[in-house]
C-alpha cells in the first residue's frame, strides 16, 4: 500500500435489530431514531476519515465504503454478495440479546470465507451498551464475554495476519465509541497491509 489515500471496504454485520444502521446513521452525524426500520438486502453509504497511524507516523486520507448488510436470513443469499472485496468488518451483537452474541462465530465464519481474500481485520461490536444494567433487559451479555471472544480470536491471527480483534461497547442514542470502532478498524487495517506487504503477500 503506497501513498496517503487509501480506499476501504467494509461491511456491518449481524443479526437483525442488533444496531448496525443506527450506528452507521450516528457515525453520519444523521439523528437517532427510536422506530426500527430493517434493512432491505443491503444499504451504502461512504464518508472521508483522515487518520493518524502511529507505527508508520503517517496520516493516511481514508475514503471508507460501507456496506451495511441485512442480518435477517430471507437474505442471507443477496447478502453473500456484498462480503466480495470487503478489507475489514464491523461484527455486531445487542448486549442484551444473547442469541445474537452466541451467533457471531457464523458471522464471522462467513466474512472470513466469503470475502475473497480469507481472515482480514474485522472488529466485535457490542451494541446498545446504554441499556447495560437497566431493569427490564435481565439477559445481558457480560461485558467479559466480548473481551474474551476477541482476544482468543486474536492469538493466532497478530502472528499470522499482522492484526488484532478488539471488543469495544457502542451506543448511537448516546454516541459512545460511534467514531472510535471505525478509527480501531481503521488502524488494524493498516497493520495488516503493512504486515502483509513485509511478508510479500500483497500484489
Amino acid at each position: 500500500m503506497s501513498g496517503t489515500k487509501i480506499r476501504i471496504k467494509i461491511v456491518l454485520i449481524g443479526d437483525g435489530e442488533v444496531g448496525k444502521t443506527t450506528l452507521r446513521r450516528a457515525w453520519l452525524g444523521e439523528d437517532f431514531k427510536k422506530k426500527y426500520l430493517m434493512t432491505i438486502g443491503a444499504d451504502f453509504a461512504s464518508q472521508d476519515v483522515a487518520y493518524y497511524h502511529p507505527p508508520a507516523k503517517t496520516t493516511y486520507n481514508i475514503k471508507f465504503q460501507v456496506w451495511d448488510l441485512a442480518g435477517q436470513p430471507m437474505f442471507k443469499t443477496v447478502r453473500e454478495l456484498y462480503y466480495r472485496g470487503a478489507v475489514g468488518a464491523l461484527c455486531f451483537f445487542d448486549i442484551t440479546n444473547q442469541e445474537s452474541y452466541m451467533n457471531l462465530v457464523e458471522w464471522i465464519r462467513s466474512f472470513w470465507t466469503l470475502n475473497g481474500m480469507g481472515k482480514r481485520p474485522l472488529l466485535i461490536v457490542g451494541s446498545k451498551c446504554d441499556l447495560r444494567g437497566k431493569s427490564g433487559f435481565p439477559n445481558q451479555v457480560p461485558a467479559r464475554y466480548g473481551q474474551e471472544y476477541a482476544e482468543e480470536l486474536s492469538k493466532s491471527l497478530k502472528d499470522e495476519f499482522g492484526f488484532s480483534v478488539h471488543y469495544v461497547e457502542t451506543s448511537a442514542k448516546e454516541n459512545i465509541n460511534v467514531d472510535e470502532v471505525f478509527r480501531i478498524l481503521a488502524g488494524e487495517i493498516i497493520a495488516s497491509y503493512s504486515f502483509l506487504e513485509k511478508k510479500g503477500l500483497t500484489d
